[in-house]
């Protein structure tokens, strides 16, 4: 509150100045040195609402990412608006359906100090209109009365063969650690080039955090596109923030 307060009164006499400023006899009045750090200090008010620019660095686990997206780009908001909030303030790599159904997604990967490549992959549905109809975290949906999740059936499509395959999602780079991610994959069809009839089971960490990962996320009927095992590569992939020496030493205390 007495900030609020001491914002509203600066703001004020700044507005008086702006206003009095062609009167010289006024300015005059002001001593100096308290002149010059007022009007510095005119320089630098914002208000108290303005927010940060989003990143993902900020946000620690997918049930909040879940949490930040319903608070901020409830259903029905414009493509436009989510593409600033994770493409141009995050700086997630874009990748658009090219089958025009109006699904997209927003890729960004953080090294967790060469043990794990936490990945995050928002992706989104929209109508005719651009508006948003659902989203996803890491494939699982964010709105429970947004478009349904789609379910691929467990039986082969007719006259067809479905299979299952165990696969590994390479990241070298998490030389350390995780250097592969395995998960199952059905496939309806067996025919790798059509991925609109496969789900997945994986698995991956809750937190990305490496000083402490979380618990295990089981990752069930999951469409592989808008997963953390998805195999499309991100612009870059952004360093840790934190200290990865002493995650070394706490990784090496764990042993």
């Amino acid at each position: 509150m007495h900030h609020r307060l001491h914002y509203k009164m600066a703001a004020k006499l700044c507005v008086g100045l702006t206003v009095f400023s062609s009167h010289t006899e006024l300015i005059m009045k002001i001593p100096y040195i308290a002149g010059v750090m007022l009007l510095l200090a005119c320089s630098v008010i914002t208000p108290a609402s303005a927010e940060p620019k989003f990143t993902f660095e900020s946000v620690i686990s997918p049930d909040e990412m879940a949490s930040l997206i319903r608070s901020k780009l409830p259903l029905g908001i414009s493509r436009a608006v989510v593409r600033r909030k994770f493409v141009d303030e995050g700086r997630a790599t874009l990748k658009v359906k090219a089958d025009g159904s109006g699904i997209e997604k927003y890729i960004y990967d953080i090294n967790l100090c060469h043990y794990y490549i936490w990945r995050w992959n928002i992706s989104a549905d929209y109508d005719v209109n651009d508006q948003l109809r659902q989203a996803y975290v890491n494939g699982n949906i964010v709105f429970p009365d947004g478009n349904p999740q789609r379910l691929i059936p467990k039986v082969a499509e007719e006259g067809k063969k479905a299979s299952i395959h165990r696969l590994q999602r390479p990241r070298p780079e998490a030389y350390k650690g995780e250097k592969s991610l395995g998960f199952l994959l059905f496939d309806r069809d067996s025919d790798s080039s059509t991925s609109d009839d496969q789900a997945l089971i994986g698995a991956g960490p809750s937190r990305a955090d490496p000083m402490n990962m979380g618990k295990l996320v089981t990752y069930t009927d999951v469409d592989p596109w808008r997963s953390i095992f998805d195999f499309d590569a991100a612009e870059r992939i952004v360093p840790y923030q934190g200290d990865c020496r002493e995650v070394d030493r706490h990784m090496k205390s764990q042993r």
